[in-house]
């Protein structure tokens, strides 16, 4: 039945939650308790952000692609959830999963009754199933031998283990006597539940107590040498024998009579135990009447040899002389015909009325004697109907009633057979032991323990007289009109789920069926929440979440289950309009969001997305962005002007002012900072001026003494920041001479330059004398010129 469960489950998912892209595998779990599984969530599509949490109990499990966990199982109410998070909604799915039981024990046993059984008398056998789970899943079978007799499921929906004891209404006869009885009980989960029922410890051996009973009442033996009669008979408690005949001296108690010395003659063997007597005759015949009939020692023969026949209904035995004859006859109390000489003679009545009518054919020959024509005159009933003994209105399901069927003027009654019905299912059949030729009122009864299942059952008992090959063909029948029964049963919710309404829904829209909530009458559904009656009309409000109890009620019981109620609502936002935040400090939403599922937070800056679980803003991050709040429900914004907080950052134009003496500067400094810095202007580490984000000095006619080093300097609570820059006051005068000396140094060595090349191309054109080097050589020079 679980086999196509998996299958099952995976199309629920789908149509419980449409488009949420979550898979399980395996998609369903059945697992013993006590024992572990594992299993894995995963997403079935892509989505612009994605994650999946895995919740149990109180420990979340969380991964941004998929998650697999191993559950050990030690809880029958808990439930696994996995949920995802996508931008465009949040969703979740619970795993399908069945923990299951087998039982500690079954055993089978008889209810209110020790010893012996009677055959065709009614028991109870009782299947004790203990702490087994899921009952549903359960099937209780019951067997005779080998040989299934009838099977019982449950319809009560509990998780957690119960004890059953179903019942079995069984009619033993005499080829019962030694059966064993059991039951087994199976959980049917599929390949991953058990494999095997557990069987009841031992089997009931049943003991049926029964009358004799010959399988035919008399019996013809040719007298040989020796003859033998077995009287023996099958019986619980074994019989004792009686004989008699006209032909034995003394009454004899064994069940075999064997002689060489036993008289052709009639021999009456009684079998009787504490339940009964049966009688059967032997008849032994001498050889010397083979010729004539094997059934009977007068010489005619009888065609039919036994006559069937509804009364007030005609009938005709033809009555055939085998030798010959002095006269042939019938005689009868109707129809009777007399002597004649012809060899074949008939019993004929038009409307036979005497139930009590024994004809017969008689024969003269060289002795007259006589055949008997066995008679079995039949009447159907005038009526055959149901009832419920003591008892009126509805049955309540456990409790054991009886019926009784009412079979009026039938005839004849042993050959009659009562069959109990349920639908089209034979339940039972009765027979009778009663030797009656006249028609009589039989109320055989029946005893049944209706459950839910049987309410609106139709029961019927029908008559049948089964008369043997002589009689009509098939055997007549008459049955009883239908009984229809009406079963009262206690309440019972099939289905209690969580459940996530909206704002404004009443408890009476809880999703309730004819197939969820079953008893007759019908229950009267009630709520209550925090041990106090709620109204289940009222629209619940987003303050109403929590544990509650439905309960269902008739006139025989009440059924409660509790249900987590969330009360789902589209999202609330509340945020300061101004966030101030150090910066590079991880963002946190100025907000408090509400809302049922919870809801997801994201922000916004001009239309874009920000990654605000990876938000460091920096002080250029300031400024008015969107926080959003959504969930299944609805979406909502709110508009926050963000503004980062950050220690002072100083800007000047250039490191190095240069200008000349008696010129003019004007030196600028600007800062940065939030909260907005103290700022000052430092020359030679003193103050010389002070302002707030901007500082403008002006020097004009500027001397010597505006040389030197300037400091600009601001500070707030997040921290000081100072830049330095140069300022180099130039005497332009100064460099006037120095160009010009410049200029005159490099005219005198171009000319120096001129001069040595023009001498040097002389002297390659000219004459050359070569005089003494030493008439040459440069002197010193004094002081004061030559010596």
């Amino acid at each position: 039945m679980l086999l196509l469960q998996p299958l099952i489950g995976l199309l629920l998912i789908s149509l419980a939650h449409g488009d949420c892209p979550i898979l399980f595998s395996p998609v369903y779990v059945v697992v013993e308790y006590g024992k572990s599984f594992s299993v894995n969530c995963s997403s079935t599509g892509e989505t612009d952000q994605f994650g999946l949490s895995w919740e149990k109990s109180n420990e979340t499990i969380e991964n941004n692609e998929d998650i697999f966990i191993s559950v050990n199982v030690t809880d029958w109410e808990r439930t696994l959830t996995c949920y995802m998070y996508s931008n465009e909604a949040l969703c979740s799915q619970n795993l399908p999963v069945t923990i299951y039981k087998t039982p500690d024990n079954v055993s089978i046993s008889i209810v209110n009754h020790r010893g012996p059984m009677i055959a065709g008398q009614q028991y109870e056998l009782q299947c004790d199933v203990h702490d087994v789970a899921p009952v549903t899943e359960l099937t209780v079978k019951w067997y005779k031998g080998q040989t299934l007799l009838d099977q019982t499921t449950f319809t009560e929906d509990s998780k957690t283990p119960v004890n059953v004891n179903p019942s079995l209404l069984i009619r033993p006869d005499r080829d019962d006597d030694g059966a064993q009885y059991w039951c087994e009980a199976e959980l049917d989960l599929g390949e991953d539940g058990p494999q095997y029922p557990t069987k009841s410890l031992e089997a009931l051996s049943a003991e049926v107590h029964y009358k004799p009973k010959h399988s035919s009442s008399t019996e013809t033996i040719i007298q040989k040498d020796e003859v033998t009669l077995n009287c023996t008979v099958k019986a619980n408690p074994a019989p004792v024998y009686i004989w008699y005949s006209d032909h034995l001296k003394e009454e004899i108690s064994s069940s075999v009579l064997q002689s060489s010395t036993l008289s052709p003659g009639n021999y009456t063997c009684n079998a009787t135990n504490s339940l009964g007597t049966d009688t059967k005759v032997f008849i032994i015949k001498s050889e010397l009447h083979l010729s004539f009939s094997v059934e009977n020692q007068c010489p005619v023969q009888l065609n039919p040899q036994r006559a069937v026949v509804r009364y007030n209904g005609s009938v005709a035995v033809h009555c055939s002389a085998l030798v010959s004859h002095k006269g042939i006859g019938w005689e009868a109390s109707e129809g009777a015909v007399p002597k004649t000489s012809n060899n074949l003679i008939t019993w004929r009545v038009s409307h036979l009325t005497e139930w009590e009518i024994q004809p017969f054919c008689f024969i003269n020959y060289e002795r007259q004697c006589d055949v008997k024509l066995p008679v079995i005159i039949y009447k159907t009933p005038d009526n055959v109907s149901i009832s419920i003994v003591n008892h009126t209105g509805p049955m309540i399901e456990g409790r054991q009633y009886q019926l009784q069927c009412d079979v009026h003027d039938v005839a004849p009654v042993q050959y009659l057979a009562v069959k109990w019905y349920k639908g089209q299912t034979l339940l039972n059949q009765i027979t009778f032991t009663e030797d009656s030729k006249t028609p009589v009122n039989v109320n055989p009864t029946l005893l049944i323990r209706p459950d839910r299942a049987d309410d609106g059952a139709q029961y019927r008992c029908e008559a049948e007289l089964d008369l043997g090959a002589e009689g009509p063909q098939p055997p007549p029948k008459e049955t009883s009109d239908p009984l229809y029964i009406t079963v009262h049963y206690a309440p019972n919710i099939q289905f209690c789920n969580s459940w996530s309404p909206l704002t404004g829904t009443s408890l009476d829209s809880y999703p309730l069926n004819v197939n969820s909530v079953l008893g007759n009458p019908r229950p009267i559904i009630s709520w209550r929440h925090k041990a106090s009656s709620v109204n289940s009309y009222l629209p619940l409000t987003k303050f109403d979440s929590g544990q509650y109890e439905i309960i269902a009620s008739n006139v025989l019981s009440n059924f409660s289950c509790s249900i987590n109620i969330t009360v789902e609502y589209p999202p609330e936002l509340n945020c300061s309009e101004n966030y101030e935040v150090k910066e590079k400090t991880l963002f946190q939403f100025p907000c408090i969001a509400d809302g049922s599922p919870k809801p997801k937070l994201s922000l916004r800056k001009n239309g874009n997305i920000i990654q605000h679980e990876l938000f460091f803003p920096n002080w250029t991050h300031s400024g008015q962005y969107q926080v959003i709040a959504e969930n299944q429900r609805g979406t909502i914004n709110s508009t926050v002007t963000i503004n980062i907080l950050h220690a002072p950052m100083i800007y000047v134009r250039q490191d190095k002012f240069v200008v000349g003496k008696g010129g003019n500067l004007k030196l600028n400094c600007t800062s940065t900072g939030n909260p907005e810095p103290k700022m000052w202007l430092s020359f030679n580490n003193k103050n010389i001026s002070t302002g707030g984000r901007n500082i403008t000095l002006k020097i004009e006619r500027a001397t010597s003494k505006n040389d030197g080093i300037y400091t600009c300097s601001a500070i707030n609570v997040f921290g000081r920041n100072d830049k330095s820059f140069v300022v180099e006051i130039r005497d332009d005068s100064l460099n006037y001479f120095a160009i010009v000396a410049l200029v005159l140094g490099l005219l005198v060595f171009f000319l120096i330059l001129v001069v040595i090349v023009l001498l040097l191309m002389r002297n390659k054109r000219g004459h050359y004398d070569l005089q003494s080097v030493k008439q040459y050589e440069m002197q010193p020079l004094g002081n004061g010129g030559p010596a």
